[in-house]
């Protein structure tokens, strides 16, 4: 037999041959499965041995012939996330806990109806200096916002900070606020939106500005951990257009405008908001919900 020591202990490793088997689950630092995570078995040597890709539940099988070298070794690879590593003497169970490699991701729904790409610009500017992604996942007039957020869910991990910023038209359906993400289409509600959407994103902090008229159920909707949302009008008030007189078409909400000229001045997300409430010259009632353990724009 071989005597090994790994990570300061005394390991005993039998010499091992034969057809063996070499299974197990890999998932994140909060439980979730990581699929398409490459598994590789080598033996002491760095001979490969046998490979598998884990399933969407996280699950890799490997049945190799061991030659005899041991210890024999797994090694676990998946973007975003730092290697596994283990020394094995021989077949059985081996589960894997991966921690993630996180990034701040800026989301953009703009429905050009709303707004305009100068405004929004200067909003993915603005983010940029905070250290976010913000090239990656902005949507001009989206066709397809489920297929964009099935997009997202499988680049994102838990280790993620996500900051979500919708702007379109909005009403309320007497319990649920909707708003566009295009013109005249995408109709999205603010609890299908939480719940199928951003809910299933395995982040664990997720915050979302809205800025729509009749918007507060999308701050009601989300009051939950991990969200900090934040609507620009409760359900009952129109959200104003930055100007006086305003612009038409729309070009940057109030609302909108005082809030990200603080995160540029470097408040926190709520400090924004508070800001801004005090700043629009007309009535809107913004709303908040604040179930998140972070500061946002605080670090």
């Amino acid at each position: 037999m071989l005597v090994g020591i790994l990570a300061g202990t005394m390991t005993t490793f039998i010499r091992v041959e034969g057809s063996s088997t070499f299974d197990g689950t890999v998932e994140d630092c909060s439980d979730n499965p990581i699929s398409g995570a490459s598994v590789v078995l080598s033996d002491c040597y760095f001979y490969l041995l046998g490979a598998d890709t884990t399933d969407s539940s996280g699950d890799y099988s490997i049945e190799a012939t061991l030659n005899g070298n041991s210890p024999y070794y797994l090694t676990v690879i998946k973007t975003r996330f730092n290697s596994g590593f283990k020394g094995v003497s021989g077949e059985g169970t081996n589960d894997f806990e991966l921690v993630g490699i996180g990034e701040k991701i800026a989301v953009i729904f703009w429905a050009s109806d709303a707004t305009n790409s100068s405004v929004i610009a200067n909003y993915k500017y603005i983010l940029g200096m905070e250290g976010y992604n913000t090239e990656d996942f902005v949507f001009e007039d989206c066709e397809n916002v489920i297929g964009e957020c099935n997009a997202i869910d499988d680049y994102e991990i838990d280790a993620d900070t996500i900051f979500v910023y919708i702007i379109g038209h909005g009403t309320n359906g007497g319990g649920h606020s909707y708003t566009t993400f295009r013109p005249l289409g995408s109709n999205f509600s603010s609890n299908y939106f939480c719940e199928y959407q951003m809910d299933i994103w395995e982040a664990n902090r997720k915050c979302i500005l809205v800025e729509s008229c009749y918007s507060g159920d999308w701050a009601d909707d989300f009051a939950k951990s991990p969200y900090l949302a934040m609507s620009t009008a409760d359900e009952n008030n129109i959200a104003h257009c930055f100007g006086d007189p305003e612009p038409d078409p729309p070009a940057e909400g109030d609302f909108s405008h005082y809030f990200f000229v603080r995160i540029a001045a470097g408040d926190t997300a709520v400090e924004a908001f508070n800001f801004a409430c005090g700043a629009i010259a007309n009535e809107q009632n913004p709303k908040k919900s604040d179930n998140s353990d972070y500061d946002w724009f605080d670090d």
